[in-house]
């Protein structure tokens, strides 16, 4: 009894191995078997038969699929030609093959139809290689319909190598002995399989079903699980390579759905004794699933100790709008860069579902083309392309070829993906500008989507792939999600364009619907909101306002920008949606007046002009010019001191120049940031000439310069500037511009002049505190020694003397001051040592262009502190 079990076990398992069914019922020939070749051209009918599809060149293509009997073994298949067959178009089915390729060198046995003449015969050869020899010559066959061939073949090899052929003409119901004949040249196989020769009117013309390899030997054979196919989401129809006995088939224990791990909860016979109808109790996902049976017994007791089948199911479901996308277009292909030279678009499915296309549509604005049966796997993608050109982007992935190919224009186009329902899940409108690249524009690129979930649309969630080879057709996108982050949009400059148009800056690119809501902006002091707000393409970092009504000018207002998001979603910074805006007064005459000029600087050194806002209001420089004039007397040389608008407050100091670090290295600077670089200044004379301030009302300020103007005294005036004294008078009003005092540097760019009227009537000097300690504990460490000079303008000589009256350190030597101002000593001596405990003198001598002088004495005590 063992023995025979293990016969038995091992026979089953031969069987199972060796023999197939196919009759293609599964509506498929990749799966149960599998059959590979040239599968592309053939096609399974609605009559669930496999067929050779329609070419439009002559060819020869093959199917094949695995079988290993090779003795014992009976053959058993239908054909139908709907032509005349010949030597050029003719068919052969591959008994037995040692290759995969049915049209290259092999050795095996095949039925040829298809000779010279008229009645066309059933013939087995042998071929060896690529030589063919002929075994069995059938009889001829005359048929009524020369262009109508169908028949069912069966042939037979038993163990000692003997071959018969039959055919029958009632499918099967009789047959007739074609021939017979030994031959055992080979008795290993390893492929089964269909062959066509054909011309192209006759492609489509070869038909054939129901194969069955199977051995000769008295039924012992268990059955076997031939496919499984569900009918919804809860019930899957099991079919049996043959009649089951019920009792054993209706058993839940019998089954497995292995990926969920479940077994039925019923199964119930249907009107065919070997298909049952089992039901699972939970609903089944879409996804490939395998069924395991066992245990299972055919009609005489030959039993299934495993056998398995698999499908894949796929739940219906209506696609939603934004299911699939249309995520990727290549209209301008060439030239390449990597990529075919040819079109294509990509679709994408981003949601968790299998979506069918049969009977969806793509079209453009004049072409529509029409999905045949297939379907999208959850996040996956797609590539649609022309019929002829699907072979080129197989290497990328998943390509369907359509036709018509709705052509892409380069420049613009429309494209709508249309479902079976007429709803339409994706449309695009593109343009070239989306490119955003004047080098990608110029084609080889494609243009990609960033992101379906963004906010934005349009040019700002598309731009041109970053991809070495011009595209990501099949894959992610090169750009996917680049805009999404986590900078916050800010406000980052806000501008006055004119009284009614206002320019708001941003961070980064925003969306373009969220900023062009006029109910997103408002502005105090009655304003309101504007009437128009517009992003400004492409890259939607700025937005032009337009206000109903313009802003009064020298009145500030505040802007604030609400509710403003980025493509990601990002809300605006409400700590950073605010900014003031302020439109200046006119400038009018001696609004701002010349302050300080240098015409004459160092070696290494430049020009500049200093400013001052003598008027109680901010004033903008953007209107105003600077200039001279000629030999005539006319205004020349005009030269713009600022292109956008610089808001200068009341009373303060701006320098113009050409280079503000030379001014900064030559001179001490208190306010840095008051500089206006500008490209050039007009051509100023040393000896002499003039400085004008030109506004949209006319000359602001004008003032004609002389060198003899400064300090006679100096020896140099290289790299002294003239200083105005007085604001309060013209400027060309005799002594109104001297030379800036030795003791500041000889220029005061910046900050108030060196020389200025003095409000005092007298002359003095004195001491902030008589009494020093300097030690540097950072109390009374220097010594403040205070003048004002009202009367002249003095040189001065001014000396620390010890009780001994011997001198100890010179302060000024023979050097021109201010009217006003102070000198310090830290009690140190010449030699730089510091000075002992006691009493000092100081000296203060000054000396006026007239003779007149004046001389102070004053007392102090550079004292330390007791330990």
């Amino acid at each position: 009894m063992r023995k025979t079990l293990l016969f038995l076990l091992f026979l089953s398992v031969k069987l199972a191995f060796g023999q197939f069914r196919d009759d293609f019922s599964d509506g498929n020939f990749t799966a149960n078997p599998v059959w590979t070749g040239q599968a592309s051209l053939f096609t399974i009918t609605a009559n669930k038969q496999l067929k050779s599809s329609l070419s439009a060149v002559a060819q020869t293509i093959s199917l094949a699929t695995p079988s290993n009997l090779a003795l014992n073994v009976v053959w058993e298949f239908s054909i139908q030609l709907s032509f005349d067959p010949s030597t050029t178009n003719l068919a052969r089915v591959y008994l037995m093959s040692d290759q995969l390729d049915l049209q290259g060198s092999l050795n095996g046995y095949f039925i040829q139809i298809g000779e010279s003449g008229g009645a066309d015969s059933y013939d087995l050869y042998k071929q060896t290689g690529n030589s063919t020899s002929k075994i069995i010559d059938g009889l001829p066959k005359n048929r009524s319909n020369f262009n109508f061939l169908s028949t069912k073949l069966r042939v037979t090899r038993d163990d000692s190598g003997r071959w018969e052929m039959y055919s029958s003409s009632d499918d099967g119901v009789n047959y007739v002995l074609e021939g017979s004949a030994t031959d055992k040249s080979f008795i290993s196989t390893a492929w089964f399989g269909v062959y066509c020769r054909y011309t192209a009117s006759r492609s489509d013309g070869f038909m054939f079903d129901d194969f069955s390899v199977e051995e000769l030997l008295t039924d012992v054979t268990p059955p076997e699980l031939l496919r499984i196919e569900m009918v919804d989401d809860s019930n899957m129809e099991v079919t049996f390579s043959e009649a089951l006995i019920a009792t054993t088939a209706v058993m839940a224990d019998k089954y497995l759905l292995k990926e969920l791990n479940e077994l039925p909860i019923s199964i119930k016979p249907t009107a065919l004794p070997n298909v049952f109808i089992l039901t699972f109790a939970q609903p089944i996902k879409s996804g490939r699933y395998s069924l395991k049976v066992s245990g299972v017994e055919d009609l005489k007791g030959n039993r299934i100790y495993h056998s398995e089948a698999s499908t894949f199911y796929i739940k219906p479901y209506v696609a939603l709008k934004g299911d699939v996308v249309i995520n990727e277009i290549f209209a301008d292909p060439s030239p390449s860069v990597g990529l075919p030279v040819t079109e294509y678009i990509e679709l994408w499915n981003t949601s968790d579902h299998y979506i069918l296309l049969k009977d969806w549509q793509y079209k453009d604005l004049t072409t529509t083309c029409t999905f045949s049966a297939d379907t999208l796997g959850p996040n996956d993608y797609v590539i649609l392309c022309a019929v002829a050109d699907v072979n080129l982007f197989k290497g990328y992935g998943k390509a369907i070829g359509l036709s018509p190919w709705p052509s892409l224009n380069n420049d613009r186009d429309r494209l709508l993906l249309i479902n079976p329902e007429k709803v339409i899940i994706d449309q695009v409108s593109y343009t070239d500008n989306w490119y955003k690249d004047s080098v990608k524009w110029g084609g080889g690129y494609s243009l990609e989507l960033i992101d379906p979930q963004n906010k934005c649309a349009g040019i700002q969630n598309w731009q041109a792939s970053t991809h070495q080879n011009g595209g990501t057709p099949g894959a992610q996108n090169s750009i996917y999600k680049v805009q999404l982050n986590v900078l916050i949009p800010k406000v980052t400059v806000v501008s006055m364009l004119n009284d009614s148009t206002i320019r708001i800056d941003f961070n980064k690119s925003i969306d373009s619907l969220s900023g062009a809501l006029i109910d997103n902006y408002y502005l105090n002091n009655g304003v309101g909101k504007p009437v128009i707000a517009i992003p400004q393409s492409p890259d939607f970092s700025s937005v032009l306002l337009k206000l109903a009504i313009p802003l009064t000018k020298g009145q500030e207002y505040l802007l604030t920008a609400n509710h403003i998001t980025d493509c990601a979603g990002n809300l605006i910074d409400i700590s950073s949606n605010k900014s003031t805006l302020f439109i200046a007064k006119d400038i009018g005459p001696n609004d701002i007046q010349i302050s300080e000029i240098l015409i004459n600087p160092k070696s290494d050194g430049v020009d500049f002009i200093e400013i001052y806002n003598a008027s109680p209001h901010v004033l903008d420089l953007s209107t105003l010019n600077l200039a001279t004039v000629d030999h005539q007397g006319n205004i020349t040389s005009v030269k713009k001191i600022a292109d956008g608008s610089i808001h200068v407050p009341s009373k303060s100091f701006w320098v113009l120049t050409t280079d503000v670090e030379i001014i900064k290295q030559h001179y001490w600077v208190e306010n840095k940031a008051n500089f206006i670089k500008m490209t050039s200044l007009p051509a100023f004379n040393n000896e002499g000439g003039t400085v004008i301030l030109l506004g949209s009302k006319g000359v602001i300020d004008r003032f004609d310069y002389l060198e003899q103007m400064h300090f006679p005294l100096l020896q140099l005036t290289k790299g002294v500037s003239l200083e105005r004294v007085s604001f309060q008078y013209p400027a060309n009003d005799k002594g109104n511009f001297k030379s800036a005092a030795q003791s500041v540097g000889f220029a005061t760019p910046t900050y108030k002049n060196s020389q200025q009227v003095l409000s005092a009537s007298t002359n003095d000097v004195w001491l902030t505190a008589k009494v020093f300690s300097p030690d540097g504990d950072g109390v009374a460490d220097i010594l403040e020694v205070n003048y004002q000079f009202f009367d002249h303008d003095y040189l001065a000589n001014v000396t620390v003397y010890d009780d001994k009256g011997l001198p100890v350190k010179k302060l000024v030597s023979n050097a021109t001051i201010p009217r006003k101002g102070y000198l310090a000593w830290d009690g140190l001596k010449d030699d730089a040592t510091l000075s002992k405990v006691g009493i000092y003198v100081i000296q203060f001598d000054v000396f006026a262009l007239n003779g007149k002088s004046r001389h102070f004495k004053k007392v102090c005590v550079l004292a330390r502190k007791l330990n």
